[in-house]
C-alpha cells in the first residue's frame, strides 16, 4: 500500500512539473523565447570552444601541433570574446545579441578565426564557425520580420561556406590539390555542415514560429470568447437580477400604496421589503458598473471586502475593522460577488438595528474552507424569532445567497451579546478542484 501511495505521489508530482513547464512555456512572449534560445546558442558556442581546446591539447594532428602556440592565443581570444557575450547576455541589453548587426559582426569574427587558424579541413575552429548560422537560425522566432531574418540566415550560411573555402585556398588546398590528396569527401562534408546545420535549425525555427502564431491565435480566440461570455453574463445579470428585481419592487411599492389606507401596519411591513429590495438592486447595479470598468475575473475577495468596508465607513460613520490573511485565498469571482452582498447586508443590519459601537470583518481559513465572519458588539437578538419576523427578509436573503454559492451561513446572536454572521466557503484550488 505504501509503495502504491508513493507511486501516486510521484506521478502527481510529475504531472504538476509538466503542467508548470507547459504553463510557463505558453505564457512566454516572443522576446522571452528568443532570450532562452540565445542561451541555447551560447551553450553550443561554449561546446565548440571546448572541442577546439580538446583538439589542440590532446594528440593534435602534426599540422595543428606545428602551430600550437599561435592557435592557443587564437583560442584564448575566442574564449574572451565568448565570455564577453555571456556578460552581455546577462544584462538588460541582451536583445542586441539577436540583432542583424551582431549576427553580421559575429560571422566576420568567426571567419577571421577560421582563416587565421588555417590547417585546411583540420581547422580547430571549423565547429566554432557554425555558431553564426546557429545564432541566426535560433533568432528567427523572436525576429520582428521573419522573412528578412531568413534572408540573413541564408547570407550567413553562404558567407560561412565561402569563408571556409577561402581558408582552404590560403592553405594551398586548391581543387586539384584536394583531388590529388583524395580528400574531396572530407572537404565536401565540412562545407555541407553549414547548409545542413542552417537548414535543420531553420526548419525548427519555422515550426516554432508556426506554433507561436497558433498560440497567439488561440489566445486571441480565448480572449474574444471571454469577452463574449462576460457580455452574456452582464446581460443575464441585468435581465435576471436588476430587471426582475425592479419589476418586483414596482409591484410591491404599488401594493404598499394600496394597503396604506386600509392596513397601515401591513403597508409599513411591505415598505420594509421594498427598502430591502431597493438595496439589493443598488448593489446589483453597482456590481455591473464595476464589471464594465474592470475585468471582473481579476477581482479578489480581499479587494472586494476592502472596498465594501471603506465605502460603508464613509457612508455611515460606523467603525469597521477588517482582518485579512496575508496570502490571497482562491475564491471564485461569482462567490466573491455574493459574499459581498452578504457582508454588506450584515453591516447594514448592524448599523440600523444593533446600536453597535464597531463591527469586525475577519477572513481566515479553517479545515479547507474560507470563513468570513462579520461580528458586532451590539444589543443582539433572538435568531429564531428574527427569521420569522416580518422585517427578517434581509436575513432570509442572506441565507438564499449563501445557498446559491454552496456556502454555509450561520447566525450567532442572543439579546445583549452582539451578533456574528459566519460564511463558510468552499475553496477552489489553482487546478480547479474544490478543497
Amino acid at each position: 500500500m505504501k509503495h502504491k501511495v508513493s507511486e501516486i505521489i510521484i506521478k502527481v508530482d510529475e504531472i504538476e512539473v509538466v503542467m508548470m513547464w507547459h504553463a510557463m512555456w505558453h505564457s512566454m512572449n516572443a522576446q522571452q523565447v528568443g532570450y532562452r534560445l540565445s542561451w541555447v546558442a551560447m551553450l553550443i558556442r561554449v561546446v565548440a570552444l571546448v572541442y577546439a581546446f580538446g583538439v589542440l591539447s590532446f594528440y593534435p594532428h602534426p599540422i595543428i601541433a606545428a602551430r600550437s602556440d599561435a592557435l592557443l592565443w587564437l583560442w584564448v581570444a575566442a574564449a574572451c570574446y565568448t565570455g564577453l557575450l555571456i556578460v552581455v547576455l546577462l544584462l538588460p541589453i541582451n536583445h542586441w545579441l539577436r540583432t542583424t548587426p551582431f549576427i553580421a559582426l559575429d560571422t566576420l569574427i568567426a571567419l577571421a578565426l577560421v582563416n587565421r587558424a588555417g590547417g585546411g579541413y583540420r581547422n580547430i575552429f571549423s565547429l566554432y564557425s557554425l555558431i553564426p548560422s546557429v545564432t541566426a537560425a535560433l533568432s528567427l522566432p523572436s525576429a520582428e520580420h521573419h522573412f528578412r531574418r531568413a534572408m540573413l540566415l541564408g547570407g550567413v550560411v553562404i558567407a560561412s561556406t565561402l569563408g571556409f573555402g577561402l581558408s582552404l585556398y590560403l592553405d594551398g588546398y586548391t581543387p586539384a590539390r584536394i583531388i590529388e590528396l583524395r580528400q574531396v569527401d572530407e572537404v565536401v562534408l565540412r562545407s555541407a555542415s553549414y547548409w545542413v546545420t542552417g537548414g535543420l535549425l531553420a526548419a525548427l525555427a519555422a515550426m516554432m514560429i508556426a506554433w507561436q502564431y497558433s498560440r497567439d491565435r488561440a489566445n486571441a480566440l480565448r480572449e474574444e470568447a471571454a469577452i463574449e461570455e462576460e457580455r452574456r453574463r452582464i446581460a443575464t445579470d441585468i435581465h435576471d437580477g436588476v430587471l426582475s428585481q425592479l419589476s418586483a419592487l414596482s409591484r410591491r411599492a404599488e401594493y404598499a400604496s394600496l394597503l396604506l389606507a386600509e392596513d397601515p401596519k401591513g403597508a409599513q411591513e411591505e415598505l420594509h421589503r421594498v427598502i430591502t429590495m431597493a438595496g439589493e438592486v443598488h448593489e446589483g447595479i453597482r456590481w455591473i458598473v464595476r464589471a464594465l470598468r474592470q475585468d471582473p475575473t481579476q477581482l479578489t475577495l480581499g479587494e472586494e471586502l476592502i472596498r465594501i468596508v471603506e465605502r460603508f465607513q464613509h457612508n455611515t460613520g460606523l467603525r469597521v475593522l477588517l482582518k485579512l490573511p496575508r496570502g490571497e485565498l482562491p475564491v471564485p469571482v461569482d462567490t466573491v460577488r455574493h459574499v459581498g452582498y452578504i457582508v454588506t447586508e450584515a453591516l447594514t443590519n448592524t448599523w440600523k438595528h444593533a446600536h453597535a459601537s464597531r463591527a469586525v470583518v475577519t477572513v481566515h481559513r479553517v479545515d479547507g474552507r474560507v470563513v468570513v465572519k462579520v461580528a458586532d458588539d451590539g444589543r443582539g437578538f433572538d435568531v429564531a424569532q428574527m427569521m420569522h419576523a416580518a422585517n427578517g427578509m434581509g436575513l432570509r436573503n442572506m441565507h438564499e445567497r449563501a445557498q446559491e454559492i454552496g456556502a454555509e451561513l450561520t447566525l450567532r446572536s442572543s439579546p445583549g451579546k452582539g451578533c456574528q454572521v459566519l460564511i463558510g466557503l468552499p475553496v477552489v484550488e489553482e487546478d480547479g478542484w474544490e478543497a
